[in-house]
C-alpha cells in the first residue's frame, strides 16, 4: 500500500547571525588571568542580546572588542560575515552605534551637531545631514525645533540620555552596542526610557549587544541573556522565559535569585491581557450625570475623559459633593498611575503600588484611555505562569527520563 506523501514540518526559521564572536581572548599586561578566555557566541540579527553577570565578569571588555575600542588578545569578530579583527577600528566604529552610561555627548556641540557626527564623518551633505538629525530626534520623542539647538547641559539627564541613543544611530548602522544606558538616571526616568527603547526597537530592528549589572533589566530588555561567569565563561545563553523557568545550574539559580514569578511580569505585556472596565464620563458631562454613573457602578469613582478620549481626572464621590456648580470642571485629581499598553505587567504593577483607586489606568500611545488594571488580574497572570512554569519542567523532566 502506498503511504501517503506529506510535506515536511515547516518550522520558523533561525535568523542569521549578525555578529560571532570565536574563541575571543583578553589579558590585560600584568594579570595571571584572562579578562575574557575563549569565547564564543552567535548573536542573531533584529535581537537584543544581554550580557549580563557579576562585577569583574568581563561583560564590558568583551562589548568593547565588538568595535575595538580594546583590542582582542586572540580570536575572531565577524560581522555580518566579515572578519572585522585586523580591519580599520575608525573605520570598524562608524558601521557601529555606541551608547555609554554618561551619554558622552560633546558639551560644547548643540544637540543637532551631537546627532550630526557620524553623518557628517560619512560625507553626507548639509541637506541629508540635517534631514537625518531632525528624524532622529522625533525617533526619540523630541521635537528638533525645540532641542536641535539646545546644548547638552540644557537637558535632563533622561533627555541627554535619549540624544545619546539617536547620535548612536546616526549614521544608520546594523549593530549597536549599549553600556548600562540606563544606569545613572532615577528609577522612575530609567523605567520610562527602557519602555521607550523598547517602542523605537520595535521600529528601527537593529542588533543589539546591550551590557548590564541588573538582572531584572535583563530579563525586561532581551531577547536573548548570556549570563557571564569569571572570564567571560558562559553559564547560561538562552531566551528570558528559558532563564526564569529552567536556571542552567546553581551559579545562574543564585544570579536570578528569589521571586522568579515576579521576575517573569516582566516577560508579558499589558496589551496581552484583557483589561478591566472602568466607569468612565467625558469632562464636559454635568455633575448630576456623573453621579448616575457613579451610582450604576460599584466603584469610588470615575474617571473623566478630555474631548481626545484621554484620561483627565479621577472624580470621587466627595469630590462630587464638593461641586457648586453643574459642571466637572475643576474636580478631582490628574490620574498619575498609567502605562502604556506595550508596557510590562511589572510596570503596572509598580504603578498599582501607589494609584489612588488602586488600579493603572492604560492608555495608547497617542494617550487614548483603553481600560484599567488591577491586583487580581496580576495575581492571575502570576498564577498562569506558575501553571505553565510547573507543565513545563515535568516536560523537561519527563524528557531527560525518556532520552537515550
Amino acid at each position: 500500500m502506498t503511504q501517503p506523501i506529506t510535506a515536511p514540518e515547516q518550522t520558523a526559521p533561525e535568523p542569521e547571525v549578525m555578529i560571532r564572536l570565536e574563541n575571543l581572548t583578553k589579558r590585560f599586561p600584568g594579570t595571571r588571568r584572562n579578562a575574557v578566555d575563549g569565547l564564543s557566541l552567535d548573536i542573531h540579527a533584529g535581537e537584543i542580546v544581554v550580557l549580563v553577570g557579576p562585577s569583574g565578569c568581563g561583560k564590558t571588555t568583551t562589548m568593547k572588542m565588538i568595535n575595538r575600542i580594546i583590542e582582542p588578545t586572540s580570536g575572531r569578530i565577524v560581522l555580518n560575515g566579515e572578519d572585522v579583527t585586523t580591519t580599520n577600528p575608525d573605520q570598524l566604529r562608524r558601521r557601529i552605534g555606541y551608547v555609554i552610561q554618561q551619554t558622552g555627548l560633546f558639551p560644547h556641540l548643540t544637540i543637532g551637531e551631537n546627532v550630526s557626527t557620524v553623518p557628517k564623518l560619512l560625507g553626507w551633505d548639509a541637506a541629508r545631514t540635517r534631514n537625518r538629525v531632525d528624524e532622529l530626534l522625533r525617533l526619540v520623542n523630541m521635537d528638533p525645533e525645540e532641542y536641535r539647538d539646545r546644548f547638552p547641559k540644557q537637558l535632563s539627564g533622561g533627555q541627554q540620555q535619549r540624544v545619546g541613543v539617536a547620535r548612536a544611530l546616526g549614521g544608520d548602522p546594523q549593530v549597536m552596542l549599549m553600556d548600562e544606558p540606563f544606569g545613572a538616571i532615577d528609577p522612575i526616568t530609567r523605567e520610562r526610557l527602557q519602555n521607550e527603547f523598547l517602542r523605537l526597537q520595535s521600529e528601527v530592528r537593529k542588533t543589539i549587544v546591550f551590557v548590564t549589572h541588573d538582572i531584572d533589566e535583563a530579563i525586561k530588555m532581551g531577547d536573548r541573556i548570556a549570563i557571564l561567569q569569571e572570564g567571560s565563561a558562559i553559564a547560561q545563553y538562552d531566551t528570558p522565559e528559558r532563564i526564569l523557568t529552567a536556571p542552567a545550574n546553581d551559579f545562574v539559580r543564585d544570579f536570578i535569585g528569589g521571586g522568579a514569578s515576579l521576575k517573569r511580569l516582566s516577560l508579558s505585556r499589558v496589551r496581552d491581557i484583557e483589561l478591566a472596565p472602568w466607569p468612565t464620563v467625558s469632562a464636559a458631562d454635568s455633575v448630576e450625570q456623573a453621579h448616575r454613573v457613579l451610582r450604576e457602578s460599584d466603584h469610588s469613582a470615575v474617571l473623566a475623559l478630555d474631548p481626545e478620549g484621554r484620561p483627565a481626572r479621577w472624580i470621587g464621590a466627595d469630590d462630587l459633593r464638593r461641586g457648586t456648580g453643574s459642571s466637572l470642571e475643576g474636580l478631582g485629581t490628574v490620574p498619575q498611575a498609567m502605562v502604556q499598553t506595550r508596557a510590562t505587567l511589572s510596570d503596572a504593577l509598580n504603578e498599582l503600588i501607589s494609584a489612588r483607586y488602586a488600579v493603572t489606568v492604560v492608555v495608547d500611545e497617542d494617550g487614548h484611555y483603553q481600560g484599567v488594571v488591577d491586583i487580581d488580574q496580576i495575581n492571575e497572570s502570576i498564577r498562569s505562569m506558575r501553571a505553565s512554569a510547573v507543565a513545563e519542567a515535568r516536560t523537561s523532566f519527563a524528557e531527560g527520563e525518556t532520552r537515550p
